[in-house]
């Protein structure tokens, strides 16, 4: 009879591993941007290392539907509806969404994914300052207004002007994607006479002796701020524990392969994407001291303190570590 009993709790026990292996998504959904910001989640993709620690992790074959979004609002709308799993959306981007579900769906950072500065190239000699734009001039960013671009340049315009004047320069905004503003950038007769970039999109601009560096993010900020978060719904993390541990410590040997061999890295990156810019640029930018690939979550709270105080966030953060992360996540 004891053995009988054994028995039983083994097989419950198997089937109890079992039901909760199969309850758990076959199908994960991820969602990255243009750039080279994105390239632990390129790896990912490239080398199937979800797939493969999901299998460790006892899930069976999983499948990866991965998408490229423009800008973090489109994400946003997607995680909202349930169409994605885990989005890489920049400090607005993130900010806007937790506070937008904190009651409900409940959309925090599950990790970091790097931290690069955005440089506000512009092509006009005339334009030396803010103060230089006019009313002709237009300035491309991913989304007008939301996106982190739009608000680093709303923080300078603050700083400018003065707090009330902070929206000073959202008239001239456009919104276009980092390649499509690269074009415009290069080609010389567009309206777009400066983009707030990223790399390797605003590297690629400098190349052009007309183009300039009018500042960068960290100037404005003074200091790094995450470039892109990874984050989903607390939902999805409830009902996908094993896929949601599995997707991080993907997202953790990616970051680990471009730490260890940028080279590498970026030669990955040349390969997935055609971009035309040779392996020692890139090379380049992942050593530079603006850039850091890092699963840490970097000081969101320079964006929730000054959208919390011109009015952009109704509900903001007493401790953005605290609230705007999962517990796995990790901040400085």
């Amino acid at each position: 009879m004891k053995q009988l009993l054994m028995a039983a709790t083994a097989a419950l026990a198997l089937f109890g591993t079992a039901t909760s292996a199969l309850a758990e998504a076959k199908t994960l959904r991820v969602a990255k941007q243009y750039g080279l910001g994105y390239i632990q989640l390129m790896l990912m993709e490239d080398q199937k290392l979800v797939e493969k620690h999901a299998k460790a992790a006892g899930l069976g074959d999983v499948t990866v539907d991965w998408s490229t979004f423009r800008s973090s609002d489109v994400m946003n709308d997607a995680l909202i509806s349930g169409n994605l799993d885990f989005a890489s959306l920049g400090p607005t981007g993130i900010i806007t969404i937790w506070s937008r579900t904190r009651n409900n769906v409940d959309v925090r950072a599950a990790s970091g994914l790097n931290a690069m500065a955005w440089t506000l190239n512009v092509r006009d000699p005339a334009i030396k300052s803010l103060k230089d734009f006019t009313a002709q001039h237009r300035i491309a960013v991913p989304a007008v207004k939301v996106s982190g671009q739009a608000t680093a340049l709303q923080i300078a315009a603050a700083k400018e002007w003065g707090d009330k004047e902070f929206e000073k320069l959202d008239s001239l905004t456009v919104s276009l994607s980092h390649p499509d503003a690269t074009a415009m950038m290069l080609g010389g007769k567009s309206e777009i006479v400066a983009n707030f970039s990223s790399p390797p999109f605003s590297n690629v601009q400098l190349k052009d002796q007309k183009i300039r560096a009018l500042m960068n993010s960290d100037d404005i900020l003074g200091g790094p701020i995450s470039f892109n978060v990874i984050a989903t719904t607390g939902k999805f993390r409830n009902d996908n524990p094993k896929l949601y541990g599995a997707f991080l410590a993907a997202l953790k040997e990616a970051t680990d392969i471009v730490s260890k061999d940028k080279g590498a890295a970026a030669e990955a990156y040349l390969r997935l994407t055609k971009d035309r810019s040779s392996k020692e640029e890139l090379v380049a930018i992942l050593d530079d001291k603006t850039t850091h690939i890092t699963t840490d979550v970097l000081n969101l709270g320079s964006f929730t303190d000054f959208m919390g105080k011109v009015g952009r966030l109704k509900n903001a953060p007493a401790d953005w570590k605290k609230e705007m992360l999962f517990p796995e996540a990790t901040a400085r």
